[in-house]
């Protein structure tokens, strides 16, 4: 069972199905049935009362420390919480159309799955979705809504998305700040590069309108590591700069440059109270999801 769940939220089986409503169902539903219930039961909704339990109802309901204690059968109480508005902002800039020889999708592609997938969780629970794409400008915009009809308008903006131009993250997160009135969530999801000084305090600004964030940085495994054993040109997506090398005599101080650039968004993070993860483009969606839920319940 553990390796059908896998396999499931595998980027490489899930890039197949083509219609993100159909592969963000089969991934959420997927990672949602395969967690411990006492893990999800409850998301959503906050305790508010015990009461006398009735012959009949859900056992699940029922608290059984209560009855190992009095010997009294009582049924747990929630009340469903008030929904928030999660905002999802996708850095389409040309750098997200890389990808490497191990990775079975482009940055981008990467992005936009765990995007409809987080979007289908938001609504399955209730909140309020709402998509900023980017580049040098925003490239697409849609405002916080609710029910199946935004989820699909959500899922038709992620197919548009094409990789092209530069990324200026500056003027995507102050173009938006003033649209987010209300409390609610940030999904940010880009490859951050050279970005380490600039993302950190912009994310910061966002929790002065009441939004908490959570920051996923997209890579490829060849951006971590640089695998080729032989010439190869490298050509940046968004300048056009070019450079011809063999990987092997430039690893070592490459590695050394992409671990300090890691830390440091780590540690820029950190101070500024963002949450921060990173994934590769070979992850199964499950981290990103588990990462998600873990935050959205830390707002309730």
């Amino acid at each position: 069972m553990a390796v059908a769940y896998k396999d499931l939220l595998d980027p490489a089986n899930l890039t197949r199905i083509e219609n993100y409503a159909l592969m963000a169902k089969a991934a959420v539903e997927g990672f949602l049935s395969g967690m411990h219930r006492s893990v999800y039961h409850g998301f959503g909704t906050e305790f508010l009362q015990y009461r006398n339990y009735v012959p009949g109802e859900d056992l699940k309901s029922l608290d059984w420390k209560v009855y190992a204690k009095r010997n009294e059968l009582v049924t747990k109480v929630f009340q469903e919480e008030t929904s928030m508005n999660c905002y999802f902002v996708v850095d389409a800039s040309a750098s997200h159309e890389y990808r490497g020889e191990r990775a079975a999708v482009t940055k981008l592609r990467y992005a936009c799955m765990v995007a409809a997938c987080l979007a289908y969780l938001a609504t399955r629970q209730g909140d309020n979705i709402a998509l900023f794409a980017y580049q040098d400008s925003i490239v697409e915009a849609l405002e916080p809504g609710h029910r199946n009809s935004q989820l699909l308008r959500f899922l038709q903006v992620l197919t548009r998305l094409k990789p092209e131009g530069q990324a200026n993250h500056e003027k995507l997160l102050e173009s938006i700040t003033h649209r987010m009135r209300s409390r609610g969530l940030v999904v940010y999801l880009s490859d951050m590069l050279e970005a380490e000084n600039i993302l950190p305090r912009q994310l910061e600004n966002l929790r002065f309108q009441h939004c908490d964030c959570l920051a996923l940085q997209i890579l490829d495994p060849d951006e971590k590591d640089l695998p080729h054993g032989y010439p190869v040109r490298y050509i940046d997506s968004e300048s056009g700069r070019e450079v011809t090398t063999f990987a092997d005599t430039v690893r070592e101080s490459y590695e050394k440059s992409m671990n300090q650039f890691l830390n440091d968004l780590k540690t820029g993070f950190s101070h500024a109270q963002v949450e921060y993860t990173p994934l590769l483009t070979t992850h199964h969606l499950g981290h990103a999801l588990g990462q998600y839920l873990h935050k959205r319940e830390a707002i309730n």
